[in-house]
């Protein structure tokens, strides 16, 4: 059946998930270290600012999105009959607990967007973005980023943008920080994604293995069809807080 496009998509959207919060949490693993191993104290420090602002993307995204793969494992066997022997099933179940146990995802997103981003104006973020862009400018010669250079500096200015738009809200609102915080969790899971997935295609350049080819088609697919879903997050950021009121203002 996989040489249905459908299925294809949903095999994709699988690894392109999976692997990338394997990546996240990997990276998350290494600030770790880094914040207690590493020989340069301001490396250490940096490693720590780094995993504090990340940390509820690394809760979150990989609880939400590991269910959302387990979903599509299921929807493959759908055409043949969809039976409970399947282990599939199991892994939708023990897995949908991750969303909730750590108190919801929609206090990991208040967590990030509130203190670790409003609370220091933005600061950072933009010392995440510039780590993001220093590591862009050192594998500027590396020939399998050029076909996703493009989106992917696109995507680091997305996440800018959509930071200093939740910023302003605040400024005049109590309530945008709160009303827009899962969404700018989710937008910044994806571009945050869709560097790890840049730094997995990288890995395999000068490779022609089944492992390297399957990255790049996996990360190919991440930025074409999965990472123009944070566009449409950035516009829900901007439609405000006062979508949660009813046209008199008045809470539904």
């Amino acid at each position: 059946i996989i040489e249905h496009a459908d299925v294809r998509r949903m095999l994709l959207a699988q690894k392109a998930y999976s692997e990338g919060g394997l990546a996240l949490c990997l990276y998350g693993a290494r600030l770790m270290d880094d914040q207690h191993t590493h020989p340069d104290e301001q490396k250490r420090m940096e490693a720590g600012k780094l995993l504090d602002l990340l940390t509820p993307v690394i809760k979150a995204w990989p609880s939400e999105f590991g269910p959302k793969a387990n979903d599509l494992a299921i929807q493959v066997y759908g055409g043949a009959g969809y039976t409970r022997e399947y282990p599939v099933e199991q892994c939708w179940r023990d897995n949908r607990l991750n969303p909730i146990h750590e108190g919801t995802n929609g206090i990991q997103a208040l967590d990030l967007a509130g203190r670790k981003v409003a609370r220091n104006g933005g600061k950072s973020v933009d010392a995440f973005l510039a780590d993001a862009q220093a590591w862009v400018e050192e594998n500027s010669g590396n020939g399998q980023l050029a076909a996703i250079s493009s989106e992917l500096q696109a995507a680091l200015t997305l996440l800018k943008d959509a930071t200093d738009e939740l910023l302003s809200q605040a400024a005049s609102n109590p309530d945008a920080i709160s009303a827009a915080a899962v969404e700018y969790l989710d937008l910044f899971g994806y571009v945050l994604y869709a560097w790890l997935w840049a730094q997995m295609l990288a890995a395999t350049d000068g490779r022609d293995d089944d492992f390297a080819k399957a990255k790049r088609i996996t990360c190919q697919y991440y930025f074409q069809r999965i990472l123009p879903k944070a566009h449409a997050l950035y516009a829900q950021i901007k439609s405000g807080a006062d979508t949660m009121m009813g046209l008199d203002g008045e809470l539904f």
